[in-house]
């Protein structure tokens, strides 16, 4: 059987056509960092939720503090930072603000911890001292008991110093704290 010229351009145009679609597909690379990286040196990653012009999540320098990010990310607002939400600590990597409008013209700003679901999913670590029942939950094979357990044992006894004082809680032992250890 023989082909002629115009079967072999058929065959040479969709190939060609089949590259130059398929071929602009993003490929990852180990070494490029993906397009949001939540472990950037340097950086928090907060989540802007209501109130702020883009809401979802962002980097900001290490240290920052409340005024920093309403002064970067709201412009149009008069917004009053209460004492007991800047408190003078630096925000931290699994934090949330959200700008709630009052009676007046000014907004007051609610300050708080993400749901250790999403923090899970975003590869943002833990921290056992803020943890509230339904983010221990979030947790594989911590469930409502458990959870509630593990928060009236800190309120009984004090806050958590690190990940291995939870065996101090009935039904946690050491292959849990093993278990649990890559999400802390």
């Amino acid at each position: 059987m023989r082909r002629t010229n115009g079967t072999v351009l058929l065959v040479l145009a969709l190939l060609s056509i089949t590259l130059f679609r398929y071929g602009r597909v993003v490929a990852f690379f180990d070494k490029e960092p993906p397009a949001f990286d939540v472990n950037r040196p340097g950086c928090v990653t907060l989540f802007l939720g209501e109130g702020f012009r883009n809401p979802g999540y962002h980097h900001f320098f290490d240290g920052a503090m409340v005024s920093d990010v309403i002064q970067m990310a709201v412009t149009e607002r008069v917004v009053r930072v209460p004492v007991s939400v800047d408190e003078g600590r630096p925000l931290c990597t699994g934090e949330g603000l959200e700008i709630l409008s009052s009676k007046a013209q000014e907004f007051v700003l609610s300050r708080f911890f993400v749901h250790a679901g999403q923090r899970i999913t975003l590869g943002i670590p833990l921290r056992v001292d803020t943890m509230k029942t339904n983010d221990w939950q979030a947790l594989p094979g911590i469930g409502p008991c458990l959870a509630e357990r593990i928060v009236k044992n800190r309120q009984k006894n004090g806050e958590f110093a690190d990940l291995e004082d939870l065996q101090r809680v009935r039904g946690i032992g050491p292959a849990t704290i093993r278990r649990l250890e890559k999400f802390f």
